[in-house]
């Protein structure tokens, strides 16, 4: 289903691109498409949502339009293959054998080793806190509610405009599929190792770096952790391109219009903005570089502006005023001290942002979680950027917006792990293989590309396989589906029991950062968030105890009688190798009406 749903918004963007009288190049085209489908289908999904019209007839509507966007991109395919005239294709792998595989063989061998274990890790439940705290949750609430309401909590969720492409989920969690995201995530992500490689291919990279750099790009923590239902691959994508954009202007200019680059940039935009907040000052950045582009050109135009900025308006702007008028605030929490709003506390601003920020780490602690998310070969391409052949203008450029990038995320606290770098990284060491300095393009001793791989690919590669057998058996049969719920889904065997304990009319409270998607009722982490329920219950945790007064829904509360109780519940769960999941005694209160 998430292969069938990615393809389905491709052809919805497919369609939206071909309206427009600009012609893109490959790769290009196809990003743009899919990225402009996910905009298209998330701002409808938000203008359904604002209005509170997410209903069965709405939802077949969506489903409807998706089908046809399925259609519109596999036609051409049918097409190709009953036309398609059987070739023989030339040999060009190299004669010498190694245990019966020639050298090119090897070499794909090992890229294809990188990536199956992400196309396993995407066909896997939903497991990671982040996914199970908010990310699905988003989705899921707007079926709950026919519509979008703003709230408090989890604070993550707290800040619309950052949710675009969550939003975009809404037709799969309406169809049942709450975890097929994982499987569009890896979509995304072969969209991008695709991408990269035909861009390969037009500069002549030999084959061995073509290895070495899709190989990479599957490896390492952050690879490993966000291949799931977040926007990570989503925002990488239009981040890498829009990179890519920068960095080329000059050079794509001789071959494709400064129109088809600055509406190329308009699109990536928004989609950078509407993945993480964190990514916001990369796009403002890479909007100014533009706009110095443009403006060395002599092309600063009324109508060039209109192209950079039109599809922010577009798919950015109504989140964002929505956001206004529920909060008084753009970004909803985030920023909301700056802004004269009344739905969110000052105290529990303060209190959220106290217990997320983590301190900067020391330098050694940083570069040490820093090997771990991103492969050596890659943080090293950051620095050796600076040997590639790109002029020095474009070297300068580009160094510029990292170094003013990270002095933001530091400003606001961020730096603490490497996560938020974003996929800048990986941007660079795709950049210098596409710009290998001469004395690289020549024939290398093959012991030193033996070498290579052993040495930075095979380590990472080992890690991901480790965290793959810990995992063991894969949840292939239904039996083994029940247990890996069981073993990784926080709260599951609890879940279960409350659902034929509680009335189908009830919500849960808790103040606890756990699993929130699979709660059996609506759940709430903010008091004031709760709403709308005949019946409240408070689920708390031994280590951190509920007062005894509680006010929500414009009443007073006290804790009534314990309906289940359960002094071993696995709390937290880990996929890392040795690590054993946390439990907590919990209980599961009954609120009674405080009458003083």
């Amino acid at each position: 289903m998430g292969v069938a749903f990615f393809g389905a918004v491709h052809g919805l963007g497919k369609a939206l691109l071909y309206l427009l009288p600009i012609n893109y190049p490959t790769p290009q085209r196809q990003i743009f498409a899919t990225l402009l489908g996910f905009l298209g289908l998330s701002l409808l999904v938000q203008l359904l949502s604002f209005g509170h019209w997410i209903m069965p007839l709405t939802l077949y509507f969506l489903y409807v339009l998706l089908f046809l966007g399925l259609l519109y991109t596999i036609y051409p395919f049918i097409i190709q293959f009953v036309t398609k005239k059987k070739s023989n294709p030339k040999n060009t792998s190299i004669n010498t054998k190694w245990f019966g595989l020639t050298y090119r063989q090897w070499l794909w061998g090992c890229m294809v080793g990188c990536l199956v274990p992400i196309l396993i890790y995407s066909v896997l439940p939903s497991t990671k806190i982040d996914e199970l705290f908010y990310h699905q949750l988003v989705a899921q609430r707007i079926i709950t509610d026919g519509g979008l309401f703003f709230y408090r909590q989890p604070w993550e969720a707290a800040i619309p405009p950052h949710l675009l492409y969550n939003f975009s989920q809404v037709p799969l969690v309406g169809l049942g599929y709450s975890d097929a995201p994982n499987v569009v995530s890896f979509c995304l992500f072969s969209l991008f190792l695709w991408s990269v490689y035909q861009w390969m291919l037009e500069e002549k990279v030999p084959i061995f770096w073509m290895c070495v750099g899709i190989s990479l790009s599957c490896l390492g923590m952050y690879r490993l952790v966000f291949t799931s239902a977040g926007s990570h691959h989503f925002g990488d994508l239009a981040s890498f391109t829009a990179f890519y954009l920068t960095l080329n202007f000059s050079k794509l200019t001789q071959k494709q219009s400064i129109r088809s680059i600055i509406s190329g940039m308009g699109l990536l935009l928004p989609a950078i903005l509407g993945a993480k907040m964190s990514l916001a000052p990369y796009a403002a950045l890479l909007a100014v570089a533009m706009l110095f582009e443009l403006y060395k050109t002599q092309q600063f135009s009324f109508s060039n502006l209109f192209l950079l900025f039109a599809p922010t308006l577009i798919f950015y702007s109504p989140i964002v005023i929505w956001t206004y008028y529920q909060t008084h605030s753009p970004f909803g929490l985030i920023l909301s001290q700056y802004f004269d709003t009344q739905i969110i506390d000052r105290h529990l601003l303060t209190s959220t942002l106290q217990a997320e920020v983590v301190n900067t780490p020391t330098f050694l602690e940083h570069t040490q979680a820093a090997l771990l998310h991103f492969p050596h070969l890659v943080l090293v391409s950051i620095l050796s950027f600076g040997w590639s052949r790109y002029p020095l203008r474009d070297k300068i450029k580009m160094y510029t917006i990292f170094a003013v990038f990270l002095l933001v995320l530091y400003k606001f606290d961020l730096l603490y792990s490497p996560r938020f770098w974003g996929n800048l990284p990986l941007s660079f060491f795709i950049a210098n293989l596409l710009s290998l300095p001469n004395w690289v393009l020549r024939k290398t001793n093959l012991y030193l590309k033996w070498s290579i791989i052993a040495s930075a690919i095979l380590p990472y590669l080992g890690l991901t396989y480790l965290y793959l057998y810990n995992l063991s058996p894969l949840p292939i049969s239904l039996s083994q589906r029940e247990s890996f719920y069981r073993r990784y889904l926080p709260l599951y065997d609890d879940y279960m029991k409350l659902d034929k304990i509680l009335p189908p009319t009830a919500c849960l409270y808790t103040q606890e950062r756990l699993n929130l998607v699979h709660s059996p009722r609506r759940i709430f982490k903010d008091s004031l968030d709760v709403c709308n329920c005949s019946s409240i219950y408070a689920l708390e945790f031994d280590s951190h105890h509920l007062t005894a007064h509680l006010s929500m829904q414009q009443k007073n509360y006290k804790l009534g009688k314990v309906i289940y109780q359960n002094s071993a519940s696995i709390t937290t769960t880990y996929r890392t190798p040795n690590r054993k999941p946390k439990t907590d005694a919990i209980k599961v209160y009954e609120l009674q009406s405080d009458i003083p």
